[in-house]
């Protein structure tokens, strides 16, 4: 069982192109659940895109071509939540984790996410 968490800094991608890196990375830890690469934490930046989880109803074609006419990509997701902008010079941070690595609750994953980031931050 390994806790090492390995960062993959990624640099500035589309959003398309870094929810590519996140699926293949997704299944490069889930088919080789004993391989080197178990636990990733992928660090990037956006060009400008604003997306939306599964809340949409506020954010209709007429909203979705308002904000893309703003310049931004726009993305309807399945994540939980509402809106959110991502953009140059914001780092975007995605986990990658086996949790069964961990103590797999909620409050635990995300306070220890937080200190993480915050610890890279730091360095």
């Amino acid at each position: 069982m390994s806790r090492v968490v390995h960062v993959l800094r990624a640099g500035r991608l589309t959003y398309q192109a870094g929810l590519d890196l996140q699926r293949a990375v997704s299944s490069t830890v889930a088919n080789s659940p004993n391989g080197p690469l178990r636990n990733v934490l992928i660090l990037t930046e956006h060009d400008p895109v604003y997306t939306v989880g599964i809340r949409t109803k506020a954010y209709g074609p007429e909203e979705e071509r308002r904000l893309k006419q703003l310049g931004a990509d726009f993305f309807r997701t399945n994540r939980g939540g509402l809106i959110t902008f991502h953009g140059p010079g914001q780092l975007v941070a995605y986990p990658v984790l086996n949790l069964k690595n961990f103590q797999p609750s909620v409050r635990w994953y995300v306070c220890h996410v937080e200190k993480t980031v915050i610890e890279l931050c730091r360095r």
